[in-house]
C-alpha cells in the first residue's frame, strides 16, 4: 500500500514491487534513514503500515525491534512472508486488519507515505489510537502537494500522473503541512515533531517546468515562501489525551539533556581551565626568560657602546699619531738631506 516517494519520476510503467523497492543507507540523510531516527530506540514493538517489499523494515529487524506489517500487495506479501516479521494481509481502507490487532499495542506505529493512497485516511487516524502503548508515538510521512515543482507544472496547465513521486497515480488525497495538522487534531491526534524533506525543485521530476518559467516568475512564486521546496513532510504524533504525560516526558528529556550538557561543559571547562594554567605558566617563563634576554641584550649595548667609545678613542690618539710620525718622518728626511747637501758641499771645497 505505501509508496515511497521518490524526487525523480520513472519514463515506463512500473510494478508494485519495482515503484515502491529501494535501497538506501541506514546511516545516511535520505528520507527513508532521516524517518527511521525517529523511531524510539530500544528494540520496541513497532506496526508498519504499507511496507511494501519491506525496504525499512528490515532496517527495523536489523536493529532489534520486532515488526507486525500490514500489507495487501500481493507481490510484497510474498517477499515479507521471507522475513522475520508478522504479515497481517489487509487493505488499509477496510476493516479487517483492524479486527486482526484487536486489543493489541505497539511503541510505535509507522504511516510513512500511506495516507495519500487511502480513500478515507481519517477514518484509519481515529482508529490507530486504539493500537498505540502509552507513551507510544505515531510516525507519519505525506508528500507536500504545496511543492513549488508542482505548482509550476500547474502554471504551464499540467497536472499529469506520473509511476512514482508526488503526482504517483496511485494517490487518492493530497496533504500541504495545514491540512494535515487539521485532520490530525480532529482526529485526536497531538504532533510533536515536523521534519521537511527539502528537495531543490531542479532535481526533481518538476526541473523542466521550473526551468521554463521566467525568472520573474520563479521569483513571483517564491516570494515570502520558506517552505517552497519542501517535497515530504515528517511528523511524529501522539493522542492527545497522552498529552500531559508527554509534556512531562518532553520536560524531562530536556532537563536531561540540560543536565548532559552542563556535564559535558563543566568537563570542558576543567580542560580549559587546566590548559589555561598551563598556557599561563608558560608564559609567566616565557616572560622571566625574555626579562633575562632583554637584561643581557642591554648589557651587551652598554658594553658595545662603551666599545664604541674606546674605538672612537682609539681612533682619535691613532690619528694624532700619524701625523706626529708624518711630522716627524718629514723632519728626518730634512735633516737626512741637509746632511747630504753638507757633505757634498765640504767635498768640493777641498778640492
Amino acid at each position: 500500500m505505501a509508496a515511497r516517494t521518490g524526487a525523480k519520476g520513472g519514463g515506463k510503467c512500473m510494478t508494485n514491487i519495482e515503484r515502491y523497492d529501494y535501497a538506501f543507507d541506514p546511516d545516511g540523510e535520505e528520507w527513508a534513514a532521516r524517518l527511521l531516527r525517529r523511531v524510539p530506540p530500544g528494540g520496541g514493538s513497532v506496526l508498519e503500515l504499507g511496507p511494501g517489499p519491506g525496504a525499512m523494515t528490515r532496517v527495523l529487524l536489523a536493529r532489534g525491534y520486532r515488526v507486525t506489517v500490514v500489507e495487501n500487495d500481493p507481490e510484497a506479501l510474498e517477499v515479507l512472508k521471507t522475513l522475520d516479521v508478522e504479515v497481517i494481509p489487509g487493505n488499509l481502507d477496510s476493516t479487517d486488519w483492524l479486527d486482526a490487532l484487536n486489543g493489541r499495542q505497539f511503541d510505535t506505529v509507522m504511516a510513512c507515505d500511506v495516507l495519500e493512497h487511502l480513500r478515507k485516511p481519517e477514518d484509519v487516524l481515529q482508529r490507530l489510537s486504539e493500537f498505540v502503548a502509552p507513551m507510544g508515538c505515531l510516525l507519519i510521512s505525506v508528500p507536500n502537494i504545496a511543492y513549488a515543482g508542482v505548482l509550476a507544472s500547474m502554471r504551464s496547465g499540467i497536472f499529469d500522473y506520473s509511476d512514482k513521486g508526488q503526482l504517483d497515480r496511485t494517490h487518492v488525497r493530497f496533504f500541504t503541512k495545514r491540512s494535515m495538522e487539521k485532520m490530525l487534531l480532529d482526529c485526536g491526534w497531538a504532533p510533536r515533531v515536523w521534519e521537511a524533506n527539502r528537495v531543490p525543485v531542479e532535481c526533481s521530476e518538476f526541473a523542466g517546468y521550473w526551468s521554463a518559467l521566467s525568472g520573474d516568475q520563479r521569483q513571483a512564486l517564491l516570494a515570502g515562501w520558506q517552505d517552497f521546496d519542501v517535497y515530504q513532510w515528517m511528523v511524529v504524533v501522539t493522542p492527545s489525551v497522552d498529552a500531559p504525560t508527554w509534556e512531562l516526558k518532553e520536560a524531562r528529556g530536556m532537563a536531561d539533556g540540560l543536565r548532559d550538557e552542563l556535564q559535558a561543559l563543566t568537563v570542558l571547562h576543567q580542560r580549559e581551565r587546566a590548559s589555561l594554567l598551563e598556557h599561563q605558566k608558560a608564559f609567566a617563563e616565557a616572560k622571566d626568560l625574555i626579562g633575562k634576554l632583554q637584561q643581557e641584550i642591554n648589557e651587551l649595548r652598554t658594553e658595545v657602546g662603551s666599545l664604541r667609545s674606546e674605538k672612537t678613542l682609539v681612533e682619535s690618539e691613532l690619528a694624532t699619531t700619524q701625523i706626529a710620525l708624518q711630522a716627524r718622518t718629514a723632519e728626518l728626511n730634512d735633516r737626512a738631506w741637509r746632511s747630504r747637501w753638507r757633505r757634498l758641499m765640504g767635498s768640493h771645497h777641498s778640492r
